[in-house]
């Protein structure tokens, strides 16, 4: 028997925030698990990024184009129940299951409603009502989550665990040379406002662009803007944004990035901006504090929590706000400088290892329980 876990979040090759809790918590159980795990991945074969697997853990490679967790992943659980479920990303299958733990990431479909079209939000709504209803323990990642599941959601306090995230050791300091070459790859020139997260509308970004111009509004200026995450249709969209508040020129849309490369643009970077509508932790804001950048943010979510006085807070709703601590930060070396000590001191207090060790101590207990016989 074995803890079985979602690991079809994880080892993408190009992971956002879910992914990259993913990946690095499950990376960490395979090296130390708690019990034999049994990782189910809707691939062929095991990821290629994952760690080699040890004594009696297994992949189960459980192949499905639609409909994974609703069909494939139900069904695997039906035949071959393992002792205990880890999901490490909100959705339980349905049906019968096995004592399960689960993580919910935020809120945000609630608290920025505006920015899940069509059926996104409820879809999300539904599956949080789902796993508080079903799951035996909740991890969360902030007590800012925990705090919302329990306001919003009546989610019994005892059964919702915080477990903060980490932040990877690539994410520190770079030198100037480190800077100097991945700013050449990029096709960085000059100063930079960086923001790092395109890839959903509560990342805010249009907000961002049009605060930016408002605090840098002569072409001339040398400070430029640098998006990620903002390739294919986002791309475009962003670029038509920039083109109607005159940045086309000092408007950077980069691609995903990661690793090496991330963590130099982040220590070359003016600041770090996190616009977001709202942010259930905000892992963003902690690696670019690890990597010594500034961080201007707003004053909302997790994003607060995480950054605890580390970083400059303005208001979500005006931009005016934004464009003057835009400014201000530009200009300002000695606030820079003092938001960078901060953050680096409070970026110290989180890494993966203890975020997995947390996960690992809170799995080992609910394993013994599934074989006391308490389904929750």
């Amino acid at each position: 028997m074995a803890i079985g876990i979602d690991a079809s979040r994880a080892f993408s090759k190009a992971p956002t925030g879910i992914g990259v809790y993913a990946t690095e918590i499950c990376s960490r159980l395979i090296l130390d698990p708690p019990a034999p795990l049994l990782l189910y991945v809707n691939s062929r074969r095991p990821p290629e990024l994952a760690p080699n697997l040890e004594g009696p853990s297994r992949w189960r490679e459980i192949p499905m184009t639609r409909g994974w967790t609703a069909v494939r992943l139900r069904a695997e659980l039906w035949r071959h129940p393992p002792e205990l479920l880890f999901i490490p990303a909100y959705r339980l299958p349905g049906g019968r299951l096995p004592r399960s733990v689960v993580t919910i990431h935020g809120v945000e479909h609630l608290k920025a409603p505006s920015a899940y079209r069509g059926g996104a939000g409820r879809a999300v709504d539904s599956f949080v009502r789902d796993t508080l209803a079903r799951a035996s323990m909740v991890i969360a990642p902030s007590e800012t989550t925990r705090a919302d599941l329990v306001q919003l959601y009546g989610a019994d306090p005892a059964r919702v665990t915080p477990i903060p995230h980490g932040v990877a050791p690539n994410f520190r300091p770079r030198s100037p040379e480190e800077v100097a070459t991945a700013k050449a790859a990029a096709g960085i020139g000059g100063d930079y406002l960086l923001a790092v997260g395109a890839h959903h509308p509560r990342k805010n970004i249009p907000f961002l662009i049009e605060a930016f111009a408002m605090a840098f509004p002569g072409r001339t200026d040398a400070v430029s803007l640098v998006v990620t995450n903002a390739s294919g249709e986002v791309g475009r969209q962003l670029a038509r944004v920039g083109a109607m508040v005159g940045l086309a020129d000092r408007l950077k849309l980069l691609p995903h990035l990661g690793g090496e490369r991330l963590a130099a643009l982040y220590s070359g970077a003016i600041a770090a901006c996190v616009p977001s509508l709202y942010e259930g932790f905000g892992l963003p804001a902690l690696e670019a504090m690890a990597c010594g950048a500034a961080v201007v943010a707003n004053d909302v979510g997790g994003v607060q929590e995480v950054a605890a006085g580390a970083a400059l807070l303005v208001s979500v709703e005006s931009k005016e706000e934004w464009a003057t601590a835009l400014s201000q930060l530009a200009s300002d070396s000695k606030l820079r400088g003092h938001l960078v000590q901060l953050g680096l001191t409070r970026a110290g207090r989180f890494s993966w290892e203890k975020s997995a060790a947390q996960h690992r101590s809170l799995l080992w207990r609910e394993l013994r329980l599934a074989r006391a016989g308490q389904r929750r």
